[in-house]
Formats: structure tokens, C-alpha cells, sequence
């Protein structure tokens, strides 16, 4: 099975659109379908797609070592394994663990379009 590290903006944008939420459901969902080992969950920057937020960024985790100056914190990095899921709602976080966490099944419908700007995904 695939390891992940799962990614929830704390930007000011991303806050203000309810990204405290979708972290906190994200947190008790990966607990409580006991997935924790599975996936690292952490707070990134802003990815720049304030208009899309709140931002979810989900990587494999491959094993490769952690460069604490990577822009991967703020940055999409395109790297295979990677998706970007935009307009996150706590409803559509648990749908993201249950589907793409759990199952290895990233969640098509809900991927973001950073090329878009009426933020619809």
C-alpha cells in the first residue's frame, strides 16, 4: 500500500474559506479509519491559488529524503503521485481519505485546475 503526505494551506485565504475545517476533518478521518501510519498530515503554505482554496495537496510518499528548503510546502511540484484538489469542504476531505488515503484512489471529480480562474474545479 501507498504512504502519503497530505497537505492542508493555512493561508490567509484558504483560513478564511474554512481550511481549519477540512484540516480538522481530515485529522479525525485519517484517525479514526485508523490510516495515521499511512499518511503524514501537515500544514502548508499558500500554493497561490487563493481564488480556488482552501487548497489540499496530496504527494506519495516515495521515501525520497525532505529538503526543509523545498517549495514543496507552497508549491505544486508536478512530481508523479501528486494532486491538487481545490474548493475542499470537510465533506469532500473525508471523501479524499476514504477514496484516495484508503483506497489508493485519488478522487477525479474533485481534482483542482490551477490554470482556471473562476476557481471552479
Amino acid at each position: 500500500m501507498k504512504r502519503y503526505r497530505l497537505s492542508v494551506c493555512k493561508g490567509s485565504s484558504c483560513k478564511a474559506g474554512g481550511a481549519d475545517a477540512v484540516y480538522a476533518e481530515a485529522r479525525d478521518a485519517l484517525s479514526g479509519q485508523g490510516l495515521v501510519p499511512r499518511c503524514e498530515l501537515y500544514r502548508g503554505g499558500c500554493y497561490g491559488f487563493c481564488h480556488m482554496g482552501p487548497n489540499v495537496v496530496v504527494r506519495e510518499d516515495t521515501g525520497r529524503k525532505r529538503d526543509p528548503l523545498s517549495p514543496e510546502d507552497y508549491q505544486l511540484m508536478g512530481w508523479p503521485g501528486e494532486v491538487y484538489y481545490s474548493a475542499m469542504t470537510a465533506e469532500k476531505m473525508r471523501r479524499v481519505v476514504t477514496e484516495h488515503i484508503a483506497k489508493d484512489a485519488p478522487v477525479k471529480e474533485l481534482f483542482g485546475q490551477p490554470d482556471s480562474d473562476d476557481g471552479e474545479a
